[in-house]
């Protein structure tokens, strides 16, 4: 049984990966240029990229969607524990969706055992930047859509925003805004204020709880404790200093895309026995009395259930999946 559960989801992952060959045929127009795309399509094998035409002349009809996976996991199904965006393909397939409007690719490792050394990093900023770039050149689409999850949420919104940024030991220029192009930003379960559990000894210190991924700061507090940081009503009693990466894209001001849709997960946590609070992000989502996974620009933090959604087909495959 085990053996056929996994034959399954190595076929599914074969019905939506690798990137098609025309995509690729394109890509390697610029090998320079598309350069972490293509080590994405060679290294990570089926399941680790998707997106293209299947033949020259297929129609591309919808908006493309682009999907940014978080600390870990995978394009598409790898491990029980690296999961992907498959059911998402799928689902959004179902809705009229083709392989040549959605793309994704792995970034980072794929072993959660290594998780905790992961970073923001220059290669990935510019990698993903020029993978946005090459899925408008290639689809001929004047905007796309993102779906990000997790620190993928913050590589989405630094890709988008452009310009400078300085980080540990590197500086990249990620040239101007691409804001204008992006019509949606879904952003599932992001960080941007930092996670309390980084504050839990023997994590505290480790690099994806550094300046360059996301600690959470003492906010002026000398109880810089998981418990008080995760508090609904605590405040800030002097000068943010959560993760210097993450100020560094909060302080850009733009929006990020025409509608941004902030979400977390109400699953039951782990560090904490409430059904209500997320399994990483801890305790109401909070960070030093602020949603950490509300994105600073967004239009509206509001349940995605109570909105009025109008025009793109992506917003109805989100309330779908929400639901």
């Amino acid at each position: 049984i085990v053996v056929l559960a996994a034959l399954v989801v190595a076929a599914a992952a074969s019905a939506h990966g690798p990137f098609s060959q025309d995509f690729v045929n394109f890509l390697e127009k610029n090998p320079e240029r598309n350069e972490y795309a293509l080590s994405a399509f060679k290294e990570y094998g089926t399941a680790g990229t998707f997106g293209g035409r299947s033949t020259k002349d297929s129609k591309i009809t919808e908006q493309p969607v682009l999907f940014v996976h978080g600390n870990s996991d995978s394009a598409l199904h790898h491990s029980d524990m690296a999961s992907g965006w498959t059911k998402s393909v799928e689902h959004f397939k179902e809705r009229g969706y083709s392989g040549a409007e959605l793309y994704g690719l792995t970034y980072g490792t794929r072993d959660i055992n290594l998780s905790l050394q992961s970073t923001i990093t220059c290669r990935n900023l510019l990698g993903l930047r020029r993978f946005i770039e090459a899925i408008l050149e290639y689809t001929e689409a004047e905007q796309i859509d993102i779906v990000a999850h997790s620190m993928g949420v913050t590589l989405a919104r630094k890709a988008i925003q452009g310009g400078q940024i300085h980080l540990s030991g590197e500086s990249c220029d990620l040239d101007e805004s691409l804001s204008e192009k992006v019509d949606a930003l879904v952003a599932i379960s992001g960080a941007n204020y930092g996670m309390c559990m980084c504050l839990m000894a023997g994590i505290a210190g480790t690099p994806a709880c550094g300046q360059v991924g996301y600690a959470p700061g003492s906010c002026g507090h000398r109880d810089a404790s998981l418990t008080a940081c995760a508090e609904d009503t605590a405040e800030c009693e002097g000068e943010a200093d959560y993760a210097g990466v993450l100020r560094a894209v909060n302080a850009d001001d733009e929006q990020e895309a025409d509608f941004i849709a902030s979400l977390w997960s109400n699953g039951k946590g782990v560090l904490t026995s409430n059904p209500s609070d997320d399994a990483i992000l801890g305790k109401g989502n909070m960070v030093w009395g602020k949603k950490t996974s509300a994105v600073p620009a967004a239009i509206s933090p509001t349940p995605i259930k109570r909105w009025t959604i109008s025009r793109p087909r992506i917003r109805r495959c989100v309330i779908s999946t929400a639901s």
